[in-house]
């Protein structure tokens, strides 16, 4: 099964920040990219996903989150 995306990316504007998964649907607007990728981290580790961070000069950086070893031992 192929790794789903959250993306952060700037608006248009560069007033604020987007979390967007893969299909493009919007998640949420934040003032920071700091609060967004929190944000994206929190949701993409509830799936083990990945987060893809597009930067204004058009370079991006991917993590892979990870669920903690508690979920993962709970989990059955």
């Amino acid at each position: 099964m192929p790794r789903r995306s959250f993306h952060v990316l700037p608006d248009d504007n560069f007033d604020d920040w987007i979390v967007r998964d893969d299909g493009g649907r919007e998640l949420g607007h934040f003032p920071t990219r700091e609060t967004a990728e929190s944000i994206a981290e929190a949701i993409a580790r509830e799936h083990t996903d990945d987060v893809v961070v597009h930067l204004p000069d058009g370079r991006t950086d991917r993590k892979t989150v990870a669920r903690g070893w508690v979920a993962r031992l709970l989990e059955r």
